[in-house]
């Protein structure tokens, strides 16, 4: 084996491990702010489990009708601080919002949609 090729290997092998090196800090980078999405929902949730509470009269009346309950109304009435994204940026307060589902006479399912445009995160559906 040549000198040349031997310096050719190294540099393919170490590609390859600056690729892999990358690769795995963008799969970390990406779990670490899908978490603290996730942790902004929850405060939505919550949030909106105590608005509903004091508004009982917003929930819905039957059962697989839903409402809405936006981000800036749960800030404005101070169930909630302003959500920010991972850049310290506002999240869109209109298109941020939790939906209230009548599963049943006595049960509501919540969902929250969380939306940061500075930072391109939208909520996916959770299955």
């Amino acid at each position: 084996m040549t000198k040349r090729t031997k310096i050719l290997i190294i540099l393919i092998v170490l590609g390859l491990l600056i690729f892999i090196l990358f690769v795995s800090i963008n799969k970390y980078s990406e779990a670490k702010n899908n978490s603290y999405y996730y942790k902004q929902e929850e405060k939505m949730l919550k949030a909106s489990k105590e608005y509903f509470s004091d508004y009982k009269d917003y929930l819905p009346k039957e059962v697989n009708s839903d409402t809405r309950v936006v981000l800036n109304a749960l800030v404005k009435e101070r169930y909630l601080k302003q959500i920010k994204d991972i850049n310290n940026y506002d999240c869109d307060n209109y298109k941020s919002y939790v939906e209230v589902i009548k599963t049943s006479n006595e049960e509501y399912l919540y969902k929250a949609h969380l939306e940061c445009d500075k930072a391109g995160y939208i909520t996916r559906e959770k299955e």
